[in-house]
């Protein structure tokens, strides 16, 4: 679908975007970012809809403004949230923390971490799922006012056992916000111990259903925490729009080359990888930052162009969280982790220009 975009003016917490109160309002027709309108020009109005591609035989993420070809590769880095059945993750679901996010880490994607029915002391989608939309709601909806990319994700490590919940879960998202095309949808988080057979087979099932009412970018998890896309290779997933990606999570401190490796095969073998999740310490969310293991992974991530969203905006007290305690939701203060990330993303684009093409 095609939708009328906006640019207005709007300041955002600190951050500054492009127009200002009382100035003339500018239509941008051929700009699609859904039925809410967008107040500054961002990521999703240069680039438009993600899609998965490949050229010359090499997975790779493209946008739909400029279509898949060579040398129009588009990469979009920026934060992961907390699970969102925590006390130290709910805070920053919300207007607010969304513009944090954009304003401390320049974000064009944000990732909600949505928990099923793993219980952090607060109850998950499953049992209140009427407290998880809310936040869904809240967080989607400042993603679009910022025009960045937001990625809704079934938190779960058992969402194989969790078929009936994702399915119903997926209607609901795809149906609601499944033209924006900010969204993108992340299936199955970290499988733990399944098989590819058995994700493969979760994941065509939540696909048929997205499919319904999206064309959008779907994400799709693989054994052993995402540790595993080149099982991918050659057993892909259905899917009548060719417009899937697979994950692939590191932390820094844990995971080296052998993991990059298990990524370049994968993309060589022509699947567009994603990677949803990663962290600058260790895989338990503990440690301290590796200066030369981070800027290893960095500098691959950038090299393939790969997109991004780190681990995480929580007020946790652990290593991988890029805030403090002491943060609230419009005021942040980076962590040792959160001041490397910003140093990573400080190279995003401080302007971005509205395509001219239409899907």
């Amino acid at each position: 679908m095609k939708f009328r975009h906006l640019i207005g003016a709007c300041v955002l917490g600190a951050f500054l975007f492009y127009g200002c109160e009382g100035e003339n309002i500018t239509e941008v027709s051929s700009v699609e970012t859904g039925e809410s309108l967008a107040e500054r020009v961002g990521p999703v109005s240069q680039y438009g809809r993600l899609l998965a591609g490949k050229v010359d035989g090499v997975g790779r993420i493209f946008g739909s403004c400029e279509g898949i070809a060579a040398g129009k590769e588009v990469q979009v880095r920026g934060m992961s949230m907390f699970w969102s059945a925590t006390t130290e993750g709910t805070a920053f679901y919300n207007e607010a923390g969304i513009n944090s996010i954009v304003q401390n880490f320049k974000a064009e994607v944000v990732r909600l971490a949505i928990a099923t029915e793993e219980n952090w002391g607060v109850p998950g989608y499953v049992k209140n799922p009427e407290r998880q939309r809310q936040l869904i709601k809240d967080a989607v909806m400042a993603a679009v006012k910022n025009d960045i990319y937001v990625i809704i994700d079934w938190h779960s490590h058992t969402a194989t056992k969790q078929l009936e919940a994702a399915s119903q879960f997926f209607e609901e998202m795809a149906q609601e916000y499944g033209d924006y095309d900010n969204v993108i949808f992340e299936v199955f988080n970290e499988p733990k111990d399944q098989t590819w057979e058995q994700i493969r087979e979760y994941a065509n099932k939540i696909i048929a259903v997205i499919r319904k009412y999206s064309d959008n970018l779907i994400l799709v998890g693989n054994p052993n925490y995402d540790q595993r896309p080149s099982s991918v290779i050659g057993n892909e997933v259905e899917d009548p729009k060719n417009n899937v990606a697979y994950t692939l999570h590191y932390y820094a401190n844990t995971h080296g080359e052998s993991l990059r490796s298990n990524g370049s095969r994968a993309m060589s073998a022509g699947l567009p990888l994603f990677v949803s999740e990663w962290g600058t310490a260790n895989a338990n969310g503990d440690g301290v930052p590796d200066l030369t293991k981070n800027q290893e992974w960095q500098d691959w991530l950038n090299e393939n162009k790969l997109s991004s969203a780190n681990w995480s905006i929580t007020s946790k007290k652990e290593g991988t969280a890029a805030i403090t305690p002491s943060s609230k939701a419009n005021a942040f203060e980076l962590s040792e982790s959160g001041i490397l990330v910003q140093s990573y993303l400080k190279t995003n684009p401080d302007k971005y220009t509205a395509c001219k093409a239409k899907k």
